[in-house]
């Protein structure tokens, strides 16, 4: 059987997609572009016109010095070979890194065709050879690069054939520019992973009260905005073309101002305040967007904010919120249930806060949707609108001179940047799934937006926006979002999961090493169950709640690194060397994963206090009557006698002023003393305390109480005995205290920081009252 017939019968086991590509193609093959020739040592060559692939005296020397010539090899985790020729690089390659991984990309079938008909493949390292892509087509480049750029581990490292850019120039240039594309691409979604995986994270655990206590704008009775326009105000340079006629549209109610990232500093210093601002970035540079309104203390323009932003935006701004629910957000996804829904509706991330918005508005059904100042391009040099940001508004030289020409509304020539060029991009994207929405660019001289028609706001104002559309009360809606109760059961399993964390991820670096141990011992059963051991303690880990919530998205570039290793670390088979190659990789995922579990503690448990607090707030708010015990909980459980053998019972003269605050409140409390004990009496008459239902136990109590029509959605009640839970688990509001039994902590509403005696009337007045 010949090479072709046996390599053929490899690609299709081993390589099936690159089998039928060449099949697809075998017979329309040029047979009159390469020839084969030997030298006069037999070694194989292939010429093109006047032109060899090879070095003509010595193909095996040029690979190894060419090979030699490569810097920093070890140092990156993917390679890959532009061009195969007939396999003396890829040879030279593997005798000089016999264990690194490597890819294939070869423009010309004929030539890879040339080189299974000349070449015993069987020879080549599979085992290392992870993929082998042939050039078929011109599109083949984009649907490559494309899929490639994204299964790139930490670094990678393109190696050219060294003739190819002479012999096929520009099949060499185009490929070369198609796939710096995708690797821009690549790094800049890395670059962004890495700068957010933890703000993400973080900001979304210290904003859950924030979120909590505003209302989601994707909830608001849509209606009020459908077929209302919409004017989207972003910070270009061409934002100053507009302002009188935003001051026009503003003033005379014709549509919606919202203003995306910067421009809210823009339109607050020319005396425009927006119906709303959008802001989502969860960095601390977020702060810029809303330093007008800070300092000047301006309190009537609501911030529209995407639940990741950066934390100490929402604790600064002066006004009223609202907020979205960013796809980022897995905690939202987690702990979060709308009222009267079981659908929890998300903004997909973008790189752009223009983007974001626009999803909104869509969502809400506003049409037209009019941009403004969206240049996203340089304008005369020029990168912002005056007085928007506090970045350097001008482009320097260097800047031009490395920009990205895009066409402008009018078709022009207009120089742009990578990340300018993206957005533009994502936009585009967003709009081509959404053919339906009506967007106008009203932006002069800014990028041509595809989907979009371009028209003077001017225009815009005399033929569409004519009539008054916003009313003065808009934004009316502070009606809580979410059930609280699916909240509360989600925060407990969260709890529980938790306390589980650290021993599982000891687990898992106990597992690893074993594997260590193991990879010596020369017992083959042992080290595979050791790493079946590993696996199981890994899916663990991975399974649990707290982890998946919040660790794992605190280290996506780390999982997609690992996630990218593991079929290398699969596929080998010497234990130490697997050995090293699992701790190379899993050991510093774990390690990072440690770190930010105590990291993001302090943040967490600080969430479920205020979590548990809001809810018992919620709860505190129907609260009629409080149903107390004497001796325990009005005092310390302690007897004094005195020397004549008199009992003394101490009590907090804070209760007696706490009492009087509940009763203000409409709050009556209700004494439960089955023995009737004087003392407990007499200081529960002190203090107010209705003492009219002591002969009755708990059971007669709840009875008398509904039939006297208070239901025990309004009563609250300490719960001092598990055993007394039956009684009090149906009341609006359980709570315990802090000396109670660890199976009552975890049923009732809420455990008060204080034992009996030390002022639980008190405690219990701040938390429902608050004042």
């Amino acid at each position: 059987m010949s090479y072709l017939e046996n390599n053929m019968n490899l690609l299709k086991t081993s390589y099936p997609e690159v089998w039928e590509k060449i099949s697809a193609v075998e017979k329309t093959l040029n047979q009159d572009l390469l020839q084969l020739i030997r030298n006069k040592k037999g070694m194989l060559n292939l010429r093109v016109g006047q032109m060899l692939i090879h070095d003509k005296n010595n193909p095996h020397q040029e690979a190894k010095a060419f090979i030699q010539s490569q810097k920093n090899i070890e140092e990156h985790s993917d390679i890959l070979f532009y061009g195969i020729g007939l396999g003396y690089a890829i040879q030279a390659f593997n005798q000089e890194y016999p264990h690194k991984p490597f890819s294939v990309y070869e423009p010309i079938p004929e030539i890879f065709y040339h080189f299974l008909a000349h070449t015993d493949l069987a020879k080549f390292p599979r085992h290392i050879l992870k993929k082998i892509y042939i050039e078929t087509q011109p599109e083949d480049v984009e649907g490559f690069c494309s899929t490639y750029a994204k299964t790139i581990g930490y670094s990678g490292m393109l190696i050219e054939h060294p003739n190819y850019a002479r012999i096929f120039p520009e099949k060499r240039q185009n490929f070369i520019k198609v796939f710096e594309k995708h690797i821009r691409e690549r790094s800049a979604s890395i670059n962004t992973l890495s700068a957010f995986e933890k703000l993400w994270t973080s900001n979304s655990t210290k904003n859950m009260i924030e979120i909590l206590n505003s209302p989601n704008i994707l909830l608001k009775n849509k209606d009020h905005f459908l077929q209302q326009p919409a004017i989207m105000v972003a910070s270009g340079p061409s934002l100053e073309d507009e302002i009188e006629n935003l001051h026009k549209i503003k003033s005379e109610g014709l549509a919606y101002i919202f203003s995306v990232g910067t421009a809210l500093n823009a339109l607050i210093r020319n005396g425009i305040y927006p119906h709303a601002a959008f802001t989502y970035d969860p960095s601390e540079k977020n702060l810029i967007i809303c330093k007008e309104v800070i300092e000047k203390g301006i309190d009537s323009i609501p911030l529209i904010f995407g639940s990741t932003v950066y934390h100490q935006t929402l604790a600064q701004y002066p006004g009223p919120k609202m907020h979205m629910l960013i796809s980022q957000d897995t905690l939202a996804a987690y702990y979060l249930k709308p009222k009267n829904s079981d659908q929890i509706e998300t903004i997909h991330d973008a790189t752009t806060i223009a983007v974001i918005t626009l999803q909104v508005l869509a969502k809400l059904g506003f049409s037209p949707i009019i941009l403004v100042g969206q240049n996203l391009a340089y304008r005369d040099k020029k990168v912002y609108a005056a007085n928007a940001t506090f970045h350097p508004r001008e482009a320097s030289e260097q800047i031009l001179n490395n920009a990205v020409w895009i066409k402008d509304v009018n078709g022009n020539p207009l120089p742009s940047s990578h990340a300018f060029n993206r957005m533009r991009q994502q936009f585009e994207f967003y709009l081509s799934h959404n053919p339906l929405l009506k967007v106008i660019n009203t932006t002069k001289q800014g990028a041509h937006i595809e989907g979009t028609t371009y028209q003077d706001l001017d225009d815009v104002i005399e033929k569409q926006l004519q009539e008054r559309v916003v009313p003065e009360d808009w934004l009316k809606d502070d009606t809580p979002s979410y059930d609280m109760d699916y909240l509360i059961k989600q925060k407990k399993a969260m709890q529980n999961a938790y306390e589980k964390i650290l021993d599982l991820l000891t687990t898992c670096k106990k597992k690893l090493d074993i594997i260590n141990e193991l990879a010596t011992c020369g017992d083959p059963v042992m080290i595979s169950q050791s790493y079946e051991q590993f696996n199981r303690s890994m899916d663990e880990l991975r399974n649990n709640h707290f982890f998946s919530t919040f660790i794992n998205p605190m280290n996506r570039v780390e999982l997609e690194m690992l996630t990218l290793a593991v079929p290398s670390i699969s596929a080998e088979r010497e234990p130490i060397r697997k050995a090293r190659m699992m701790e190379d990789t899993f050991r510093p995922y774990l390690l990072h994963c440690e770190e930010d579990i105590k990291a993001i503690a302090p943040h967490f448990h600080e969430m479920n206090e205020e979590l548990q607090y809001q809810y018992v707030r919620e709860k505190a708010a129907h609260i009629k009557v409080l149903l107390l015990e004497g001796d325990g909980v009005l005092t310390d459980g302690s007897i004094y006698y005195n020397e004549q053998g008199q009992a003394y019972k101490k009590f907090h003269y804070l209760d007696r002023i706490a009492a009087r605050r509940l009763l203000k409140k409409g709050i009556s409390i209700i004494l439960i003393n089955p023995d009737n004990d004087p003392v407990i009496k007499h200081a529960a008459r002190e203090f107010l305390i209705n003492t009219g239902y002591t002969n009755l136990n708990k059971n007669q109590l709840m009875e008398t109480l509904q039939n006297e029509g208070l239901q025990p959605e309004a009563m609250a009640g300490i719960v001092r005995d598990k055993n007394d839970w039956p009684y009090y688990q149906k009341l609006g509001l359980s709570l315990a205290l802090k000396n109670n039994c660890r199976e009552l902590e975890s049923r009732v509403d809420y455990v008060l920081d204080i034992n009996g005696g030390q002022g639980v009337i008190q405690a219990i007045a701040d938390l429902i009252i608050g004042d």
